[in-house]
């Protein structure tokens, strides 16, 4: 890419130097700069690469991005810029032509459902015939199938890789994208530059404090996403949704409790899902949903809302219904001859409430929670997460999740604390699976809760590869022995 390009792209930065240069790619690390890339510098936490820039010129870097006021050798380009991170997804957006405006991009936030509303949405539209991308938590989809992916990585990829990833998708003739948006994305710029068709909120509780510090700081980093005119997918029921409503120009609500635009009702539920009424303008449905649960409901009624609204036949959406996809690691059940094991990722207490209570409704017997904290989290969501599943449980075993190379045993005596009642202690967490699955008695509900499909947890020194699943399915086929 030619650096005129960027001077008329991006009249707002400063230049200074040999704007005749070019450049091949655009890095981050110095130690990988290769002749004729553009390094940018940003500042962090822990670290500032402003430091690396004569590293990075060194080696082969031949257009440098800098917050800070630097002197470079006359032959290569000086980008001068306010936000090294603004300028990074921005330039990213243009070195592969802007791909958003060729997609519709749709972006889905919340502190949950952004994984299930995200994938449900992606399924449908492939299912019914029209290509659609998917990038989350889960993985990816870029033309080729779902890639699942791993190591913790961000909900939301880096700039770069999200822009290559969504050229990628135009090659390929997607024609919606469904993103997961998180708050550290709409924090430390990874979306700038991307052209949303529309935005959906699924619900707002306390996360990633670790990150934000306060609430109030979580908060304004979603409402930061809404603001201005692209079309909005509200949840009506959500906390603090007046804000919401506020910053978004065009909406469409949803909701169970509070009068949306889409509304649900559930009639019964069974087994297998739940036979609902959804209203909205002057139409009412029955159907069944094969989900189970009042925030898939939601998940569903988000869904419902983005697909009337881009004019799906009615006759497709209740198919759909009926032959709801199982989201890996979301409420996946295995039933057994005593019971009903649950796995899924809820891992903040909001999540944990959610899926407990649930499990609470279809319990005949006793509820046995298996649950830990993951490492980078904050003391207190580790006690809210112990208070929560220990209130909510007729047995709890708190054992490790992901310590992601912190001590294990720290995090558990934070969870502790916050617990009460009925409590186990067991560290090693497939012990604690094997134990939960062999003390079920007739009609009870196993819960494991915080990794869902995950397969990698991270300790200091090595790296354990196995599912919660592959773990119960293993205990079972033993049994059987």
């Amino acid at each position: 890419m030619k650096a005129t390009e960027l001077k008329i792209l991006f009249p707002g930065f400063s230049y200074s130097g040999n704007l005749n240069v070019e450049f091949n790619r655009i890095e981050l690390d110095s130690r990988k700069i290769q002749k004729f890339d553009l390094f940018v510098a940003m500042k962090g936490i822990h670290f500032d690469s402003h430091k690396r820039i004569l590293e990075a010129i060194r080696n082969g870097a031949t257009v440098v991005v800098s917050e800070k006021d630097i002197t470079v050798p006359k032959d290569i380009l000086l980008i001068k810029v306010s936000n090294s991170r603004d300028a990074y997804a921005r330039i990213s957006a243009a070195f592969f032509g802007f791909p958003s405006r060729k997609l519709k991009v749709v972006g889905i936030t919340g502190t949950s459902g952004k994984t299930t509303t995200a994938y449900i949405l992606y399924s449908f539209f492939n299912r019914v015939g029209i290509r659609a991308g998917f990038l989350g938590t889960l993985g990816e989809d870029t033309g080729s199938g779902l890639i699942f992916k791993e190591k913790f990585p961000p909900t939301t990829p880096d700039a770069f890789y999200l822009n290559r990833a969504l050229s990628d998708m135009v090659k390929a003739g997607i024609k919606y994208v469904f993103i997961e948006v998180s708050s550290s994305a709409i924090l430390f710029n990874r979306i700038s530059g991307i052209n949303f068709y529309r935005k959906i909120l699924t619900n707002i509780g306390q996360d990633h404090l670790e990150v934000h510090k306060t609430f109030q700081n979580y908060l304004n980093c979603k409402l930061k996403f809404f603001e201005g005119d692209i079309p909005a997918i509200l949840n009506r029921d959500s906390l603090f949704i007046e804000d919401f409503l506020s910053v978004s120009r065009t909406f469409k609500t949803y909701g169970i409790k509070n009068k949306a635009d889409f509304m649900a009702h559930i009639d019964k539920t069974d087994h297998s899902g739940m036979y609902v009424t959804l209203s909205y303008g002057k139409d009412y449905v029955r159907l069944f949903l094969k989900a189970r649960g009042e925030f898939n409901l939601y998940n569903f009624l988000a869904f419902l809302a983005f697909t009337r609204g881009e004019g799906i036949p009615l006759s497709k959406i209740e198919q759909f219904a009926a032959n709801f996809p199982e989201i890996p690691g979301r409420m996946n059940s295995i039933e057994t001859i005593k019971g009903t094991v649950i796995i899924d990722f809820a891992h903040n207490p909001y999540e944990i409430e959610a899926v407990l209570n649930y499990a609470r409704q279809i319990k005949q017997n006793r509820l046995i929670t298996v649950v830990g904290a993951v490492g980078w989290s904050t003391v207190e969501k580790r006690y809210n997460i112990g208070k929560v599943a220990s209130s909510l449980s007729d047995v709890f075993i708190l054992t490790t999740d992901d310590p992601r190379g912190a001590d294990p045993d720290e995090i558990i005596r934070d969870v502790k604390n916050g617990s009460s009642g009925n409590i186990v202690v067991i560290n090693n967490r497939f012990n604690a699976i094997r134990k939960a699955v062999s003390m079920m008695k007739k009609g009870d509900v196993v819960a494991i809760l915080g990794r869902g499909e995950e397969r990698e947890i991270h300790f200091r020194n090595k790296t354990v590869m196995k599912s919660d699943e592959e773990c119960v399915r293993e205990i079972l086929d033993e049994n059987k022995n």
